[in-house]
């Protein structure tokens, strides 16, 4: 058995017992959440505390920016229900992955990135070093600056030229 884990200043009722969750899709194909004993919510936001160190654990389920609870471990859940949360978070937390750095183009006030990810050719603005932040010390996040974000992975197989554009850039 797992040991428990706690987030900071979260009470044993804020929690949701993975028994007493079903998740599903209404017919419009919107995330639903019924919770036995509580009731049941529509439209349903799913968000993660530590989305990049620990996407596994302390899911949080919103409706209208309110909490309804959070889950302590996805893998504790149903099939069914874990299968569609996982998909929800998927859809809200993927980050393309950059494969190649085609240039870096100084300019006044920001640097032009072309890069090659998973998902194609994308072209972003970075202002500052601010928006590069390693995720326990190993894959490097780029934030861009109108918040879309794009990853490195420590150990990725960058080309010379892409890596020494990384070094230089970031």
């Amino acid at each position: 058995m797992r040991p428990k884990r706690e987030t900071p200043g979260m009470s044993e009722e804020y929690y949701i017992a993975p028994e007493d969750l079903t998740v599903f899709h209404d017919e419009s194909n919107n995330l639903n959440v019924r919770v036995k004993g509580r009731g049941e919510w529509a439209k349903v936001v799913v968000r993660l505390a530590c989305p990049y160190s620990d996407p596994e654990h302390f899911v949080g389920l919103l409706h209208d920016g309110e909490q309804i609870g959070m889950i302590r471990d996805l893998s504790d859940l149903a099939e069914d229900s874990r299968a569609l949360l996982k998909q929800a978070l998927i859809k809200r937390y993927h980050i393309p992955e950059v494969a190649r750095i085609l240039s870096v183009r100084e300019t006044s006030n920001a640097a032009v990135w072309t890069v090659e990810t998973d998902k194609g050719r994308r072209e972003f603005m970075v202002r500052d070093r601010h928006n590069f932040r390693r995720i326990k010390g190993r894959d490097l996040i780029i934030v861009d600056v109108d918040g879309n974000r794009f990853r490195v992975r420590r150990g990725a197989p960058l080309d010379r030229e892409s890596q020494k554009l990384l070094d230089l850039h970031a």
